[in-house]
């Protein structure tokens, strides 16, 4: 790249900025279906800002695998703003190293039981911009963790219910690399509500590579 990009750059609209998110999901399930983990081939994309916070909705989860908040440490919080900040200016692209997987996992590690809810408040209030929204939902994918695993597809399938195209390209391919058929229902779900037809696209692309893992 001639340059490189960071949330420093003055965003451009949403509308703008997705073009180049165009077949994200496309292109990462075709690697996740020789692989599941692989990183996908989607390049450097600049931090833009989310216009709309509002108008959120809530998706229907399995009630034992909901979260319930708790605080967060002051030390955790300090931690989560830490990594928060410093993605700022990091280059997010996908293979490359960045402060979201490098610091998510050790949070997670501390007590991942109070850093989701944190973690949800943060994404859906727009405190923190989309791409690094995103990349937090498919890093919760990618981790291999037992215990934390029903309480990550819980925000992974909240996620898909907020506005940014973004986010839901991040919490879809999130959940592909989660590997989980019970999150089928949900992505069905959101792709009967869905009126972007490229995001409907890149949805049932996850639950193609999903129903073909349970096969």
């Amino acid at each position: 790249m001639d340059e490189q990009l960071t949330s420093q750059t003055a965003p451009r609209a949403l509308d703008d900025e997705s073009l180049g998110l165009t077949g994200l999901l496309r292109r990462s399930v075709a690697v996740l279906a020789l692989q599941l983990a692989a990183a996908t081939t989607l390049g450097a994309q600049r931090c833009f800002l989310r216009e709309d916070t509002t108008g959120t909705q809530i998706v229907e989860v399995l009630a034992e695998n909901s979260t319930q908040e708790r605080n967060v440490t002051p030390e955790i919080q300090a931690r989560l703003d830490a990594m928060l900040s410093a993605a700022r200016g990091d280059i997010i692209e996908d293979g490359e190293s960045n402060a979201v997987t490098e610091r998510l996992e050790e949070l997670f590690l501390r007590d991942f039981r109070a850093v989701v809810p944190a973690l949800a408040a943060v994404i859906e209030s727009g405190r923190t911009l989309p791409i690094i929204a995103a990349e937090i939902l498919k890093e919760l994918g990618r981790m291999r963790d037992a215990a934390s695993h029903g309480d990550r597809r819980w925000l992974l399938v909240r996620a898909l219910s907020l506005p940014s195209p973004f986010i839901k390209d991040g919490a879809g391919l999130g959940l592909a690399r989660l590997a989980d058929p019970t999150a089928l229902r949900y992505l069905h779900r959101a792709i009967e509500t869905e009126a972007d037809a490229q995001t409907r696209a890149d949805l049932q692309l996850v639950v193609d590579e999903l129903n073909e893992a349970v096969r």
